[in-house]
């Protein structure tokens, strides 16, 4: 009897086909995880889709995974800025625990580096320079992401980059101490003291933020090994490769502002996101190339780099991507 009692209360607490809150239409499922089900809906009040993201079925009997999907949405809905996805309401339906976002007509960043990258040091900055904003925005207010990733990382048709998932089991940096996580961090991302079982700080979310760099500017990952555990020890252990050597004719200059990202010790990285996008933005000053002294030859507008992919209009290439990114 077991069996059909799982299906009759999975039946009872699915969303689909009916709306939520006598408010929100749902219209089909895009998206799902371990804990939750995303799906595209509408909002009959004020005229406009949106994503809902409802708690799994599974899992409505697990009071921690309520009170931490209540703990989350309330995270996230404290923080408003143009670069962090918008949590419109979040309440209780039938039983079932929900989250309303905006909808974005978007890609994951993932996507975006898969088919299109890597891509040159000013598209790169372009995209760091968003998504420092919404992480300074939740560090300010005393939020750690915890989780910078590509997957969690959207870009909108408009090149709007936004980030998704704040709160998704944060560490708070001010009063409780560290909140429960619902899964560990993909490796390759893994900040070197998060790999040592030490909690995150903002300076953990701006490693991460490295790696993705990283990624972008290469269109490889800085440490690959044949286990997840290796990964991780190498981000504690190994130096990462210079980018110019896997993307010949990349500039020092950059590699000088991917290493500080990715310095092991906290403390030597960027204090802010922020600053971590405008040295990237600035990675053709002159003064900063490490090059012997020598006459400067002004046609050379791109401080010597020439040889690397010039991907220019990042946020141009990015409006014409389509399709909704959301991840759990």
């Amino acid at each position: 009897m077991l069996a059909p009692r799982i299906r009759q209360q999975e039946a009872r607490t699915n969303v689909e086909q009916r709306t939520v809150n006598r408010r929100y239409r749902i219209d089909r499922r895009i998206g799902e995880g371990a804990r939750a089900v995303v799906y595209l809906g509408h909002d009959l009040l004020a005229d406009r889709p949106v994503a809902v993201k409802a708690l799994r079925p599974q899992l409505l009997s697990d009071r921690a995974a309520r009170e931490q999907f209540g703990r989350d949405a309330s995270l996230g809905a404290g923080l408003t800025h143009p670069n962090i996805i918008q949590i419109l309401d979040f309440g209780e339906d039938a039983g079932t625990p929900y989250v309303v976002m905006e909808h974005l007509e978007s890609e994951p960043l993932q996507d975006v580096v898969k088919n299109e990258g890597p891509f040159g040091p000013d598209d790169v900055a372009g995209l760091l320079e968003q998504v420092a904003a919404g992480l300074d925005c939740a560090h300010e207010r005393g939020v750690i992401h915890r989780n910078i990733t590509p997957w969690n990382v959207l870009v909108a048709q408009t090149g709007v980059a936004k980030l998704i998932n704040i709160g998704r089991g944060n560490h708070h940096v001010t009063p409780d101490g560290p909140g429960s996580t619902t899964g560990p961090i993909p490796e390759h991302f893994i900040s070197p003291e998060q790999a040592n079982g030490l909690p995150p700080t903002p300076s953990s979310d701006i490693y991460s933020l490295g790696v993705i760099a990283y990624e972008m500017l290469t269109g490889t990952l800085p440490f690959h090994a044949s286990s997840p555990a290796e990964i991780a020890a190498a981000h504690v252990h190994l130096p990462p490769q210079p980018p110019s050597l896997r993307m010949p004719g990349l500039p020092m200059s950059v590699d000088a502002v991917i290493f500080r990202a990715l310095e092991k010790d906290p403390s030597r990285r960027y204090p802010t996101a922020g600053g971590f996008a405008t040295a990237m933005a600035g990675w053709n000053y002159r003064p900063f190339l490490h090059q012997p002294p020598g006459p400067v030859d002004e046609s050379d507008e791109d401080g010597g780099f020439e040889d690397a992919p010039r991907l220019r209009g990042l946020r141009a290439r990015m409006s014409r991507l389509v399709g909704l990114g959301l991840t759990l």
